[in-house]
């Protein structure tokens, strides 16, 4: 019982911070972005782009959505899985790389003609132990919604397209959720 406990303040912890360094791309205060930038080369080649996980987050969200369902988008989900390899093999969380890689800048990276807005959402927590890939992704949607921020993004009828990325370290899970329209 008492490692349950243990189990929960760090999974507690994993959410606080994670949900600290999650926001929407595209704010006047954030770095312009770094054209001709390239994805992190043991991300990008150990990136799985479409996971259970991945699978179920999406459909969460979309059945918490008023607005239309967001569709997956390849160049958004490549980027998002990048992303979430990259901070798992690393050991960092944030919307930037320590690089100072961004959102957009992955997105580009991907496809260096992508034209839209771009919006991310990150989570990274522990696994809980025994629960299924939907009690899981209930959980992430869970923390996500728990911050005004995050859930405006996630409800935003400005996004009809999404990518989500997952990635493990241990029993540690990174989620990358990217929004565009």
């Amino acid at each position: 019982m008492e490692t349950q406990k243990i189990l929960t303040r760090i999974s507690v912890v994993f959410l606080a911070l994670g949900l600290a360094a999650c926001a929407s791309a595209g704010r006047s205060n954030d770095p312009i972005p770094l054209r001709g930038a390239n994805l992190p080369t043991a991300a990008a080649q150990q990136a799985t782009s479409n996971t259970p996980l991945g699978q179920a987050v999406l459909r969460a969200v979309n059945n918490r959505r008023s607005a239309v369902q967001l569709s997956t988008n390849a160049t958004l989900q490549r980027a998002a899985s990048v992303h979430a390899q990259d901070m798992a093999l690393r050991n960092y969380r944030g919307h930037h790389s320590p690089e100072g890689l961004g959102p957009l800048d992955r997105v580009l990276a991907v496809d260096e003609n992508f034209r839209g807005q771009v919006a991310e959402n990150i989570w990274a927590g522990t696994e809980l132990a025994g629960k299924s890939d939907d009690q899981m992704a209930a959980y992430i949607l869970e923390g996500w919604n728990n911050s005004p921020r995050h859930r405006n993004t996630l409800e935003s009828a400005t996004y009809a397209q999404t990518g989500v990325g997952v990635a493990r370290k241990g029993n540690v899970i990174y989620v990358v959720q990217l929004f565009s329209h």
